[in-house]
């Protein structure tokens, strides 16, 4: 969908036809990085890698190969260093700094990360922990899920044993798409007295996608009344798409004939508003590279991702003067008796800062964790324990 709206596109002047090859990538990293390896010759650019376990490398590469590498999934902060990683960008603003800024809005600086035990996610929450660390913040316990009731109820235990826990980040399918194992790990919690309140379970994929929210109920919250109530606990963080939702969007598509696969757009991943973007956005770089007349080489075309602004599956993609995405996003809560999400706040990326919509977060028991020390927040001072 997003090459042909490209080539039909009559604003980019890309120099070249667009066309795309889907690379199967891997589930286990070392496997990946192999199979990435073996990419270099089949194609110009890449829209990846899905696995954050070797963003890194798979930067080194994509330099040595001169070819740009655009990615939504990668987490390790060392890669915004153009001097280091040139041919490297990100088509949406890092999850970390969403979290932070979140976090430092809250004043909740401890934080648990429970990871699915696929590969994928189990990268995804040690990048993510490393990331928080490099902040300062104390990262307390970094697990993953054992299977079975048993192996849920064990993760649930270790957490339990550590103390000052605020936040506690799922990396794992959202249960809003179709994640069974966030919706028995939640279940499990409010078994276990855990959804009370003194935890906020954030889903951390939400982060990389727009959740149609807007008029839409989740049916998953429909026949159980315990998911229901372990999901008050949750704070969904989620791309803002303004007035269109990636459900509309979706469903115009099909209409126009664009999209001739006999699909319902909620039988889709949001990620494939994601995905597409960040073709897109690819294309975007070619664009301006070539207008400025520079050769389009691997470095070239990742370094102008700057001043962006065009119009994405379901929203608005703007970048800054530094190639830093200035997408919005929402805090969606439940009210822990319905099955919609409603938005309580806005984080506005240009200006990194928090705004109330106006509606209040619906606690569990109406008392939201305590506060931390805002030291944990001030780069310039050294937190002491209390």
């Amino acid at each position: 969908l997003a090459v042909g709206r490209i080539s039909r596109d009559p604003s980019l002047d890309l120099g070249h036809r667009l066309d795309y090859v889907i690379l199967q990538e891997e589930c286990e990293t070392p496997r990946a990085l192999v199979r990435f390896v073996d990419f270099g010759k089949l194609s110009s650019a890449f829209i990846g890698p899905l696995n954050p376990g070797f963003c890194e490398v798979a930067a080194y590469l994509g330099e040595n190969w001169n070819k740009a590498i655009f990615s939504w999934m990668c987490i390790n902060y060392k890669l915004d260093s153009t001097i280091h990683h040139n041919a490297f960008a990100r088509t949406l603003p890092s999850p970390t700094q969403i979290l932070l800024t979140i976090m430092k809005y809250f004043k909740w600086a401890h934080i648990g990360i429970i990871a699915s035990s696929e590969d994928i996610w189990m990268y995804t929450a040690r990048e993510s922990a490393t990331a928080l660390r490099n902040h300062g913040l104390p990262v307390v316990i970094v697990t993953s899920v054992h299977k079975g009731e048993k192996g849920i109820e064990d993760t649930w235990n270790k957490i339990k044993e550590v103390n000052n826990i605020k936040i506690i980040l799922l990396c794992m399918h959202s249960v809003l798409i179709g994640g069974q194992e966030q919706a028995d790990l939640l279940t499990k919690a409010l078994e276990m007295g855990l959804a009370d309140g003194r935890y906020v379970f954030v889903p951390y994929d939400t982060l990389l996608y727009s959740l149609p929210y807007q008029n839409n109920s989740f049916s998953v919250f429909d026949n159980d009344s315990k998911l229901r109530e372990a999901y008050d606990a949750v704070l969904t963080i989620t791309l803002e798409s303004g007035g269109r939702t990636f459900y509309d969007a979706f469903r115009e598509a099909k209409e126009s004939g664009e999209i001739i696969r006999d699909l319902e757009a909620t039988q889709v991943s949001p990620l494939f508003g994601t995905i597409y973007d960040a073709i897109y956005f690819m294309a975007m770089a070619m664009d301006s590279a070539r207008r400025k007349g520079v050769r389009a080489s691997g470095a070239n075309i990742a370094e102008h991702t700057k001043n962006f602004s065009f119009p994405g599956f379901s929203h608005q993609v703007e970048t800054d003067s530094c190639g830093k995405g200035l997408n919005n996003y929402v805090i969606l809560d439940t009210d822990g008796h319905g099955n919609q999400l409603f938005p309580t706040h806005l984080l506005d990326m240009s200006s990194g800062s928090v705004l109330s919509l106006g509606q209040a977060i619906h606690f569990p028991n109406e008392i939201p964790p305590k506060p931390d020390s805002s030291c944990w927040f001030d780069p310039d001072v050294l937190c002491a324990e209390g």
